[in-house]
């Protein structure tokens, strides 16, 4: 198998630019920038074998210090939003009303990220590594995400250590379109192994309460075109689910024009589902505006605001005790509608 690894230089501003990484193999293709340790792009063959981007990615690099989409980027060190920006004696930047939204402006998709390519005689990949200075979080957290494929596998690999107790929740944050934007994911299916949805008040802050999913409430356990999904919920999803912790932990996409199922796993409590049906307007995606329903965007971490709500957990990452962050995502193609696979690709982070 051959592998490839080429670089090129982004515009970012007057005194820096991005580094653009192309990892490469008969199977899989992935664009990596320093900048956010972003996924810009990946490539992925359909039932006919054509390879396409199956990734919303952002046009241009000079717009990425304001990002509000979040395309492809690591949201860390706490992905998802902290009310009234702060918790225990800690102040944070309220960046969405009074509320901290992915770690603000300073969170680690703003910040360059050192890399380094590595290759052995099975797989190749790329590392980032960042020390948080910016972020306004306790400690220093080293932090680290490695992008290594391996045959037809890609491994996305997440992990924090830190100088003193602070705390770790950070979430990859790819909006998929597996059509590679032929059609809106209106006609994609999607399945979840939920069986709680987490209630929100109208700044999307967690109330506390737990809600059961079923057949009728969010109806995710079963296959359902997201278009029939829109229809019951025409403002979209923009929601925490959380798994059954003695169940799969998975979730499903599939997508009957391109023949791309994308199958994820995690290790994580819960998965925000965001299918940009209201989504930011400013970025020019693939060539276009942003625009409704062009992606969904599939963030696995633990439940957010779960700071104020220790009955669902801790994030807490302990000094010198380093901390993973593990998700699985394997997209099959899929010929036919029946068993024939002939491509797989998985994610771990």
């Amino acid at each position: 198998m051959t592998f490839t690894i080429s670089k090129k230089s982004l515009p970012f501003s007057a005194d820096k630019s991005i580094s653009q990484i192309t990892l490469s193999n008969e199977r899989l293709t992935i664009v990596v920038h320093d900048f956010g340790a972003r996924v810009h792009q990946l490539y992925a063959p359909d039932k006919n074998g054509k390879f396409e981007n199956i990734l919303l990615s952002k046009d241009n690099s000079e717009t990425y210090v304001n990002d509000g989409g979040y395309y492809g980027v690591i949201c860390g060190p706490v992905a998802g939003r902290i009310s009234g920006a702060t918790y225990d004696s800690v102040s944070l930047e309220a960046n969405e009303g009074k509320n901290t939204l992915h770690s603000g402006s300073h969170g680690w998709e703003r910040q360059f990220w050192d890399y380094e390519t590595f290759e052995n005689e099975s797989s190749f990949g790329i590392r980032l590594s960042l020390t948080d200075r910016e972020s306004g979080f306790p400690g220093q957290i080293q932090a680290e995400v490695t992008y290594k494929l391996t045959d037809s596998k890609l491994e996305v690999i997440l992990s924090g250590l830190s100088s003193t107790d602070t705390v770790f929740n950070p979430a990859w944050h790819p909006y998929f379109n597996l059509s590679a934007e032929m059609t809106t994911t209106e006609g994609h299916i999607l399945q979840a192994d939920v069986e709680q949805i987490v209630e929100t008040n109208l700044e999307n802050i967690p109330t506390g309460r737990l809600l059961s999913v079923d057949d009728d409430f969010y109806p995710l356990k079963e296959n359902i075109l997201i278009g029939d999904l829109l229809k019951q919920y025409p403002q979209g999803l923009d929601d925490c689910f959380v798994f059954n912790p003695e169940g799969h932990k998975s979730l499903t996409l599939f997508d009957p024009l391109s023949g791309r199922k994308l199958i994820a796993k995690t290790d994580r409590q819960a998965v925000v589902i965001y299918t940009a049906t209201n989504p930011e307007r400013a970025s020019i995606i693939n060539g276009k505006t942003m625009s409704k329903n062009r992606g969904i965007a599939i963030e696995f971490q633990e439940i957010p605001d779960i700071l104020h709500h220790p009955e669902w957990g801790t994030i807490e990452l302990r000094l010198v005790r380093k901390k993973f962050s593990r998700q699985i995502i394997c997209l099959q193609l899929i010929k036919n509608l029946l068993t024939d696979l002939s491509v797989k690709m998985y994610l771990f982070l």
